[in-house]
């Protein structure tokens, strides 16, 4: 249903399953792919898993595999990301959509602009470090060219693209000649796009197919057309060029002009630029933007590596900024004695300790080092003896920046420390004062602890149900269990030869979604009359093809279901809901009706409960 070739699902399967356990047990989204035994992971990946659940997309069909959630994820600022958290089957489906896109898709753009995303397709990583390097290799080879530099940046990028201008966009460029993805095609992309995204572009975490959509698709025109402005309009350029990280744009360029010229052609560039983004519902991030001499380009780029030659010699981070994690951590207890830390004050002192004139490192760079690459540090007696106090004095600092702290604590491995941590969650959640920031850093704590705290997942569950499910599907086992439900197994044999059927039902599921309850209905009731017809031909007439024209009439269907209590009066009240559906008809009564949504959902409910039991009694009553 998804257009994915086997090869292509392999290909995605490989390629995130050969990742090192340490990455996987590091994201929430990533966890579910830790839990698999390699035997998991090759039946996952095999022709047969692909066939029965992939090609037709009949996983959509199991409730808990097609699930979506919200992630918690901070920005630098301390709000939070509009992420998404989406069942691993799923997720992987995502991605390998985003792969046959990328193979059709020929980009627009003038062959001299360089554009990197977060992974790349091509060289089969779905990691964001590599291409990161490259880029900023890239950046600094032109550098040593080029005079001066225009940085630029989208405000509130991936949660700003409009899907279906996407979606035009795809249309318009593999489609242009010959069709390569038809409409139907493009329909399921774009809903599963929406779906993935809970009514939005898709911000997944490490998702490669998400950047690679934002950037190499969405992008497209918009650098063509700024390359073409430099190029026709911009006279004060001699030469440039344009180099592209995701949402962020560098142009690098040569001018004879002086100052006052080449200030007013970026004043023209910036605003050229920021009406093409107007276009696609984009806007610029002046605050993020500016112009400079090349020599200050590495203190808007820094790179993204542990270590680095300094000095001709290779040196490693703890060496070049020793002490500065615990002068780091004595500031913050010492600005607590007087007052409390808000996120600018905090990111200040990240700075202020983390950085350097003479290196490439970013603070946050180095900063992560710490926290992630070098328990050894962590674990001595001052750096522990200062995380203590600062628990004591106050817990809500961690607020400020809930994954790397918590993992911080947690890398101390001092009890007294993380029983601190502990306590004042679950003092929060008996108060009554627990909110987004603590789920987030109970999220840290489980993930650290690969789940292994009952008391604090019982908080979750209440707090946050769908988080709850999501681990309780994934990560506390192996998702592949979720297919051996011997029911759902019998449901979809029987739509085994109905792509169409399970089509509409992921239509259902989205339009569900959305809350549209008439829309969800409608395609839900086509479904059921098509899965009628599926199980007339599975268990009764055998013809030899299902005959769907036969089983759209009210009375048809009180037949075929005779045998199944209440099926009559259920029937009734599904055929009258459809015929007063303003999208099925024209009577369009249902606008009417004070109580139409839970009687719509629960008429939904019944309806799949009358198909599973008639499945398990023909089942019952096979030789």
């Amino acid at each position: 249903m998804f257009y994915i070739s086997y090869d292509t699902w392999k290909e995605i399967c490989d390629m995130y399953f050969s990742l090192s356990y340490g990455s996987k047990k590091s994201y929430l989204q990533w966890f579910p792919l830790f839990k698999l035994s390699k035997s998991d992971e090759e039946n996952i990946s095999g022709l047969d898993f692909y066939e029965k659940y992939i090609e037709k997309g009949s996983f959509i069909l199991f409730d808990k595999s097609s699930n979506v959630t919200e992630n918690y994820i901070l920005k630098p600022d301390g709000s939070f990301r509009d992420a998404t958290l989406v069942d691993p089957v799923l997720y992987l489906v995502l991605q390998c959509v985003g792969r046959e896109i990328n193979k059709k898709y020929r980009s627009l753009r003038q062959s001299s602009i360089s554009v990197h995303y977060a992974g790349n397709y091509d060289n089969n990583d779905c990691r964001y470090k590599a291409e990161y390097d490259t880029f900023f290799k890239e950046i600094n080879a032109s550098a040593t060219e080029n005079s001066y530099f225009i940085k630029t940046d989208i405000r509130n990028f991936f949660s700003n693209i409009n899907v279906d201008k996407l979606v035009e966009q795809i249309d318009k460029v593999c489609n242009q000649t010959t069709v390569t993805i038809s409409q139907t095609q493009l329909l399921t992309y774009k809903s599963l796009l929406l779906y993935c995204g809970n009514g939005r572009f898709p911000l997944v975490e490490n998702s490669i197919s998400s950047s690679y959509l934002a950037t190499i698709v969405y992008l497209d025109i918009i650098d063509k057309k700024l390359y073409d402005y430099l190029s026709n309009h911009v006279e004060c350029f001699t030469s440039f060029q344009m180099i592209r990280y995701v949402d962020d744009l560098y142009i690098l360029f040569n001018s004879d002009c002086d100052y006052s010229k080449i200030h007013e052609a970026y004043n023209e560039i910036r605003n050229y630029y920021s009406s093409i983004l107007k276009d696609f519902d984009l806007s610029l991030n002046t605050k993020k933007c500016s112009l400079n001499e090349i020599s200050m380009i590495n203190e808007e780029l820094k790179k993204s590596l542990y270590d680095e030659f300094y000095n001709g010699e290779k040196r490693n981070i703890e060496d070049l900024f020793e002490g500065k994690l615990f002068d780091f951590l004595q500031d913050i207890s010492f600005n607590l004695i007087f007052d409390s830390i808000d996120v600018d004050k905090y990111n200040a002192l990240v700075n202020e300790h983390f950085s350097s004139d003479d290196i490439e490192f970013t603070p946050s760079e180095v900063y992560n080092y710490f926290v992630y690459e070098n328990s050894n540090i962590i674990q001595t007696k001052e750096i522990i003896d200062v995380i203590k106090e600062i628990i004591d004095q106050s817990i809500s600092f961690i607020s400020l920046d809930p994954k790397r702290l918590t993992v911080l604590i947690l890398k101390t491995r001092d009890e007294e420390a993380i029983k601190a941590l502990l306590n004042q969650l679950f003092s929060r959640n008996r108060n009554d004062v627990w909110n987004s920031y603590d789920t987030s850093i109970a999220i840290t704590y489980l993930i650290q602890r690969q789940f292994k705290h009952i008391d604090l997942l019982l908080i979750l569950k209440n707090k946050s149900p769908m988080l709850y499910d999501y681990y309780e599907n994934n990560c506390q086992k192996s998702f592949i269990e979720i297919f051996e439900d011997q029911e759902m197994i019998e449901f979809c044999d029987v739509l085994d030869i109905d792509q169409k059927a399970q089509f509409l039902y992921f239509m259902y599921l989205c339009e569900r979604q959305k809350n549209n309850i008439m829309a969800a209905y409608a395609y839900y009731k086509n479904f059921f009359d098509r899965i009628t017809a599926d199980l007339d031909f599975k268990y009764v007439s055998k013809p030899k093809k299902p005959n769907y024209k036969g089983f759209y009439k009210e009375g048809a269907i009180k037949t075929f279901y005779q045998n199944i209590t209440d099926s009559a009066s259920i029937i009734k009240t599904a055929h009258d809901l459809r015929n007063a559906n303003p999208l099925s008809h024209s009577s369009s009564e249902l606008l009417d009706h004070a109580n139409t949504t839970q009687e719509l959902l629960d008429t939904i409910s019944k309806l799949r409960k009358m198909v599973n039991e008639y499945i398990e009694k023909a089942n019952d009553e096979q030789p």
